[in-house]
């Protein structure tokens, strides 16, 4: 009986000196352990106004200069090739066609204001949590796909893709491309149209 009191008090006595040996490891392992990271909410836009993103707001020449090889109009012949047609903001026909310069707002997105003789509009790129921006010192790169139709009884649905890509030059000019794809998808057969593709500098004017 006393050989056995004296071995259950050695196993009492390993017991507690394993103890804080044990709560060391423990210790290091919470700290090793990966640091979380913070998921932004899926609903949340994404931002031109990160640090990164070049700022590139400014006074700038409506209609731009075609780069080599790229045509001289936006979609359709009637079309001038301005700064507004190039990032997808609307203004009205007749100010983009009397005006000859725009003012770009440079915020959380991008906004043209338009001003000729006396009549002032002012429309905002219009960006949704599913796009994607990338900054560079001195780019910007948009991507924006949108869909229409898709709604029973007819499943055929239009997907527009947009990739901007918006370079600040070293005299402050800004070089702009464009390229949008376009297809048409049902459940049964998916028709892709061939890309179109736009290159323009604007020079800026203040």
């Amino acid at each position: 009986m006393l050989s056995h009191f004296f071995i259950d008090d050695r196993q009492t006595v390993k017991l507690v000196r394993l103890f804080p040996l044990a709560l060391i490891a423990l210790m290091i392992f919470s700290a090793c352990r990966p640091v979380p990271v913070t998921t932004l909410p899926p609903a949340l836009k994404p931002s031109l106004a990160w640090p990164e993103c070049p700022k590139i707001g400014g006074m700038y020449e409506l209609q731009g200069e075609a780069l080599p090889g790229s045509m001289n109009f936006y979609r359709n012949r009637d079309h001038k090739l301005t700064l507004n047609a190039m990032l997808g903001v609307a203004a009205p026909a007749d100010l983009t066609q009397e005006s000859v310069r725009v003012e770009l707002v440079h915020d959380d997105t991008l906004e043209l204001v338009n001003r000729y003789d006396g009549a002032i509009t002012a429309h905002q790129l219009d960006l949704q949590p599913e796009d994607r921006v990338v900054c560079e010192p001195n780019r910007i790169r948009i991507h924006r796909t949108r869909a229409e139709g898709g709604v029973d009884p007819e499943p055929l649905r239009n997907i527009s893709e947009y990739a901007q890509e918006l370079t600040v030059e070293g005299d402050g000019s800004l070089l702009v491309k464009t390229r949008i794809i376009n297809q048409s998808k049902s459940a049964f057969f998916s028709t892709p149209v061939p890309p179109e593709e736009y290159a323009a500098r604007f020079r800026r004017l203040d």
